[in-house]
């Protein structure tokens, strides 16, 4: 596998400048979120940004993966506002053309993948049953909206991945699983799994279960969610033996990214970029 980094565990550095520094430590790939006022394609510089982070991406050959769960980006107010699952049709298509976007946005930098999570079929803190979220129902008018995504996607060459999120449409590796039965043939969606999420859906064992799927694998998240502070636990600091996780990979064949990330962190700075190289030349435990 490649080791990467995402670029938003450390929100007050600027993505172009961490690219050298990051493929220095030994990271071949970086992920970025875009955020407002910063990496914006709304606004004027957006160009000028993102032309930065590609020359340092290839100056330094580091793959890129852009991840579209950006926290707050689409409404000030809603963590994740954005949503291909919604019951509201027009909801689903502004998500949809904010895809869309994207997609064409950033073809310039030519991403590797680009990941995003379906969104919630009824708002946060609304009673939501299974059958309703993950109903056929559901998955229809998801698939109906994400085809022609993934059309556009392997149109510009880059492959659009689906990021199973707890309390989503598609919460775990095995809804992902079985939403596969709701696309056309000609439908190109890869997997970006997030370990955090797959511990929160109790899918175990994580690395095992990753290999079983590595033909559908884009990207890898390794993280692990710190539930207390909202946010990522620091790398070597929560329960999941990500080194353990790395090794059944890697001994699987998958080749593609995975992208450690640990947001919330950000003031640690370099060092938690650090931490996490350091994993993989440590021991894993055994279990």
């Amino acid at each position: 596998m490649t080791p990467g980094f995402h670029c938003s565990c450390l929100e007050f550095h600027d993505a172009a400048t961490l690219i050298p520094k990051l493929s220095a430590l030994g990271f071949g790939a970086v992920a970025i979120r875009p955020c407002r006022g910063g990496w914006d394609i709304d606004s004027p510089w957006f160009e000028t940004a993102s032309s930065e982070i590609s020359a340092a991406a290839k100056e330094n050959d580091v793959s890129i993966v852009v991840d579209l769960d950006a926290p707050f980006y689409d409404n000030p107010d809603l963590v994740d506002a954005f949503s291909l699952a919604s019951a509201d049709a027009s909801e689903r298509q502004l998500a949809q053309s904010q895809i869309k976007r994207w997609i064409e946005g950033t073809a310039t930098i030519c991403p590797s993948a680009i990941t995003f999570s379906t969104g919630r079929v009824y708002p946060r803190g609304q009673v939501q049953s299974a059958a309703d979220v993950h109903g056929e129902e559901t998955l229809e008018r998801l698939a109906g909206t994400i085809e022609p995504l993934a059309g556009l996607a392997c149109s510009t060459g880059v492959k659009l991945a689906l990021r199973p999120v707890s309390d989503h449409a598609i919460a775990t590796v095995a809804h992902f699983e079985r939403f596969g039965q709701w696309l056309g043939s000609e439908a190109s969606l890869g997997l970006a799994a997030d370990v955090g999420e797959m511990l929160l859906g109790g899918e175990f064992p994580i690395g095992a279960r990753l290999a079983r799927l590595k033909h559908h694998l884009t990207c890898v998240y390794l993280c692990e969610p710190d539930l207390e502070r909202g946010c990522d636990q620091r790398f070597g600091h929560g329960d999941i033996d990500l080194r353990r996780v790395w090794e059944v990979m890697t001994e699987s064949g998958f080749a593609g990214p995975a992208i450690f990330r640990a947001c919330g962190n950000g003031r640690m700075g370099l060092v938690l970029a650090q931490e996490a190289i350091a994993l993989l030349d440590s021991p894993s435990e055994t279990s």
